[in-house]
């Protein structure tokens, strides 16, 4: 088994957070498209949405350029807070989803 290696993982970290971030800006424009025109709260939602996704995509890429610059990792991204906030983002997200399609 090969050590870890400390030089990748900050950026394969960074990448799942662009990934996830990605997934909930597609769920956002998806519910404000089927909102717009037809549900106020669709709409409404999908901004709530997009506007939480781009918010977690611009905090990671805050915490991973001090990382790069100071040299020092975070403790912040793998801590069980955020494991915690991001999974419950994602339920909401969920959650939005599921009533967009129960409401269709």
């Amino acid at each position: 088994m090969n050590p870890p290696d400390p030089g990748l993982q900050p950026e394969r970290t960074l990448l799942a957070w662009r990934r996830t971030s990605l997934g909930l800006v597609v769920n956002g424009v998806l519910l404000f498209a089927t909102g717009h025109g037809t549900s106020n709260v669709r709409l409404g939602l999908g901004i709530v949405v997009i506007v939480l996704a781009l918010s977690c995509w611009a905090a990671v890429s805050v915490v991973y350029r001090r990382l790069v610059h100071t040299g020092i990792p975070p403790a912040v991204l793998g801590s069980d807070r955020v494991r915690r906030l991001a999974a419950g983002l994602v339920l909401v997200v969920g959650l939005f989803d599921l009533y967009a399609v129960v409401t269709r």
